[in-house]
């Protein structure tokens, strides 16, 4: 905990009661722990400056959206007394080199367990729970020329060009316009994303910052066992997501393994065009004939039904049209004659029998827009750019953004106002 010597030249007491603004830094300095996190070198060489005090300034950044190093240099210049509460000695701040060693020294996983003990003094307190979650990704993109639009030779096509200041960057889709006239115009960029899984306050808790190249379900499972692994989280958990996560193997994760529920919606890309089924369940060709049935088997975990066209099949639709296809239909003439095939897919799974159209199903859903709501507060710079090179830099400046989040949650509740959990700017406000 906190345990700064403050300077004889001011009445620290006397600015906290006159200053919102210093109040706030005060409460979430209190509440950071950083027993276990090393402070200064004791190895060989210089002692060097508090690694305590370039966390707290690191959190100060993000929090005052401060675009670089050099801008919160000169803003904690500015700001004596705040100088003093991060931990420096007041008129002896480090230059820019020293917080960029902190960014690439720091191992990510130091920084996340201080983030976890937050988290878990929230959820012994009841402020967090963990019975509904909600899991999400948003960009962050690289610090590189192929993401300004001003550049007209950007690259935005080709994949295997990497940028050369970022060589972990990659390419992937950010967004789209639709046009008036109905099309749609696409954006990419070159970076990375972060992936986070919130509580329904909002508060995050697990998160990491990976490449572009990886899928939003494929990083939801990974975070989803850390999860377990950290909070012990009970069955019957709830997880929201949008429809990117609508993949089989996270449905057989959350529900077959850790017995818990998916309210995902299902992704149109993932499934098959709908089919209009005849009196006996089959479906309608072309034609307006109910096809005939012609086997069932099991395609990886998917089970699929075939049928093929009824005329083949059947002798006596096979009489009735003795010039084969009424709508002829090249299937059925060229090649191997095979005729049109459709397939149905009848796997009974974790995704198939989750409950879309019930109220319930609809309305829990709707809660999904507190990871929404986390990430506009976590901040547009934070999570749309970033000024480094390096994905481990990347990283560690993402989960202090992260961990800054749940302080505020942490220092509102020492302060005694739980409806201020999510309020960065104005939970240590005076009454």
């Amino acid at each position: 905990m906190k345990n700064f010597q403050y300077s004889i030249f001011y009445d620290y007491q006397i600015i906290l009661l006159s200053s919102n603004f210093y109040r706030k830094y005060d409460a979430l300095f209190s509440a950071l722990d950083l027993t276990g996190f090393p402070d200064i070198n004791t190895d060989v060489g210089r002692t060097g400056y508090s690694r305590h005090a370039i966390l707290r300034a690191l959190i100060i950044k993000h929090l005052e959206e401060i675009k670089s190093i050099p801008r919160l240099i000169e803003f904690l210049d500015a700001h004596p007394v705040l100088t003093e509460m991060c931990g420096f000695t007041m008129g002896t701040l480090p230059d820019e080199s020293q917080f960029y060693r902190f960014f690439k020294e720091i191992p990510n996983g130091l920084i996340q367990k201080i983030h976890h003990k937050i988290n878990k003094i929230l959820t012994e307190k009841n402020l967090v729970t963990l019975d509904i979650l909600a899991i999400d990704s948003k960009p962050v993109k690289a610090a590189t020329k192929e993401n300004n639009h001003k550049n007209p030779n950007r690259n935005t096509i080709n994949k295997n060009k990497k940028p050369r200041r970022n060589p972990q960057a990659t390419l992937s889709y950010y967004s789209y316009i639709e046009k008036k006239d109905g099309t749609k115009t696409f954006e990419f960029f070159w970076g990375y994303r972060t992936h986070v899984i919130t509580s329904l306050q909002g508060i995050p808790l697990v998160e990491v910052t990976l490449s572009n190249n990886k899928t939003d379900a494929e990083v939801a499972k990974r975070l989803i066992r850390k999860l377990k692994r950290i909070y012990k989280f009970k069955k019957d958990t709830i997880f929201i997501a949008d429809s990117a996560y609508d993949v089989r193997e996270l449905y057989e994760l959350i529900v077959n393994q850790m017995k818990s529920h998916a309210f995902i919606p299902i992704n149109p890309r993932n499934t098959q065009e709908p089919k209009t089924l005849g009196p006996h369940g089959a479906p309608i060709c072309e034609a307006g004939l109910e096809m005939s049935f012609f086997g069932a088997w099991r395609e990886g975990k998917r089970d699929r039904m075939k049928f093929r066209c009824p005329i083949k099949i059947n002798r006596k639709l096979n009489k009735k049209y003795k010039k084969g296809c009424p709508v002829k239909n090249t299937k059925f003439f060229n090649g191997a004659a095979y005729g049109c095939t459709k397939y149905l897919d009848v796997t009974d799974d974790a995704r198939s029998r989750v409950p879309r159209n019930s109220t319930f199903f609809k309305e829990t859903y709707k809660q999904r827009i507190v990871i929404e709501q986390y990430f506009s507060r976590l901040g547009e710079r934070e999570v749309e750019q970033t000024t480094h090179y390096k994905l481990r830099v990347v990283k560690n400046q993402m989960t202090i953004a992260h961990l800054s989040m749940s302080l505020i949650a942490l220092a509102a509740a020492q302060l005694q106002r739980p409806d201020k959990i999510r309020c960065y700017r104005t939970f240590a406000h005076a009454s």
